[in-house]
């Protein structure tokens, strides 16, 4: 038999569940701004993964399609959603949009072409300020050793097409220093509005009689690495590129970031920061593990031969 005790009790809890039940807090949301379409993408698809791992499955991802001016834009759509996170994958643009419209919420960044001082969007790599950290990928380094890899590869090669864009321009110092010191002489094509123009830019490294191709890192790049890679093969040009993508894509090498431990240590900080911890305690991080990646068929193809000496440092064939 129930007691008034019991009645009442229970009466009083069933009063509070609802109350509970709404001071709930609501589901962790991460938002995510991009410079390609996620499936399209070389990095985001991986920072997802981890999310999902890590149980954040709650993911609003926003792409400025290769666009710059569509960034605040999107930027202010993920601080309406009042994403609990931001993170932001690629270039300078999608990060510096969601400072100057004053997210906040931390902001988390891949750095996959810009140096994040340099830039101003952090102050410090070790106590970043701003309410910003993230991974940054060391660019002009890796220029100057593509470049390096490219003159073991091709000895007697003279001459070089070079492919860049707005977004990757910062590169473009590093890269005429490490030619005139492999001494490849540079065939410059800059693109600055899209559609980029690349058969004009071959034909122009037709006509220069460049020897070996190389694109910068950029969004647009690699969003567009099939087509990048199909020119490659047409104008047979032995071409290196930032990433293991543009490898699977029909360049003959490709030097980069190893892209499943960045974009999980990305992750790995967002979620760092969603259970308590603060951006100005965490140190920006600079990727330390890279793949050189060699594609055999493009080799045969070119009619190239991988020194043992490359093929020794090879962390990936693909054929």
């Amino acid at each position: 038999m129930t007691t008034r005790r019991q009645f009442l009790e229970a009466g009083a809890l069933g009063a509070i569940a609802p109350a509970l039940a709404f001071a709930q807090s609501p589901p962790v949301r991460v938002g995510m701004l991009g410079p390609s379409p996620l499936k399209q993408s070389v990095y985001a698809p991986g920072v997802v993964r981890r999310l999902a791992e890590l149980g954040y499955r709650d993911v609003e991802y926003r792409s400025a399609d290769g666009v710059a001016d569509r960034y605040l834009r999107q930027a202010r759509e993920l601080i309406n959603l009042k994403c609990n996170v931001l993170i932001t994958i690629g270039p300078e643009t999608p990060v510096r949009a969601l400072q100057d419209a004053r997210a906040p919420m931390p902001i988390v960044f891949l750095a996959v072409d810009f140096d994040s001082v340099e830039k101003g969007i952090v102050r410090n790599l070790s106590r970043p300020d701003r309410n910003t950290t993230g991974v940054y990928v060391p660019q002009n380094g890796l220029v100057a050793k593509r470049v390096e890899i490219m003159r073991e590869v091709l000895p007697s090669a003279r001459r070089m097409l070079l492919f860049t864009d707005v977004f990757s321009k910062d590169q473009v110092d590093a890269a005429r220093k490490s030619a005139e010191q492999a001494r490849f002489q540079l065939t410059v094509i800059e693109f600055s509005k899209r559609p980029y123009d690349y058969a004009n830019g071959f034909e122009t490294g037709r006509k220069a009689n460049a020897e070996a191709f190389m694109s910068l890192a950029s969004p647009v790049f690699a969003l567009e690495r099939s087509l990048l890679g199909g020119l490659v093969a047409k104008h047979h040009l032995p071409g290196i590129g930032s990433s293991l993508a543009h490898a699977d894509a029909g360049y003959l090498l490709s030097l980069g970031a190893n892209i499943a431990k960045v974009t999980r240590r990305v992750a790995d900080l967002a979620a760092s920061i969603l259970k308590g911890a603060k951006t100005d305690d965490i140190p920006v991080e600079q990727a330390d593990e890279f793949d050189l990646v060699v594609n055999t068929a493009a080799a045969r193809t070119l009619g190239v031969k991988i020194p043992q000496s490359v093929l020794a440092r090879t962390t990936r064939i693909v054929d």
